[in-house]
């Protein structure tokens, strides 16, 4: 059995495994540097922690659903390798336990970077089963880490 953590994307259902997720939080304010690039939506103060807030909808380039009301989205934090990032989603839906031979394996060439790994049927639901690891690109996680250790050493000189 695995763990996901169930996300509205566009018009999409996606799948995060719960493992890769540090926390999730409603939209706060963020701040947007102009240092940043155009795929980072800002950059949000977790407890004293710098996050980059990225937008999965635009990321993975789903149509937007536009019965969703931006003020309410949230954003997934993740555990990275690279420091902290943050997707932000329409709507964390629901955590679930699935069996293992209830996820069928995509052929690999579906999405971007191949994020995308399988599918799963919830509740009547096609569900895209995202692989954390594979959401940036090996440069955007390079250059997303580097920024967000920039905006780290910002935020702790305020508080000094």
């Amino acid at each position: 059995m695995r763990t996901f953590v169930t996300i509205r994307c566009g018009e999409r259902l996606c799948a995060l495994d719960r493992a890769t997720v540090r926390e999730v939080t409603p939209l706060p304010e963020l701040s947007r540097p102009p240092s940043l690039p155009a795929s980072v939506e800002g950059v949000m103060n977790l407890a004293g922690e710098a996050v980059l807030v990225v937008d999965l909808v635009r990321l993975l380039d789903v149509a937007p659903d536009a019965g969703i009301d931006p003020i309410y989205r949230h954003v997934v934090v993740l555990h990275q390798d690279a420091g902290l990032a943050g997707l932000l989603v329409d709507r964390v839906e629901d955590v679930a336990r699935v069996a293992d031979d209830a996820i069928i394996a995509t052929d690999g060439s579906t999405t971007v970077n191949d994020c995308v790994v399988g599918q799963v049927e919830l509740d009547g639901q096609t569900v895209h089963v995202l692989d954390a690891g594979r959401i940036f690109l090996a440069a955007e996680r390079v250059r997303l880490g580097d920024i967000q250790k920039s905006e780290q050493a910002r935020l702790d000189a305020l508080d000094a």
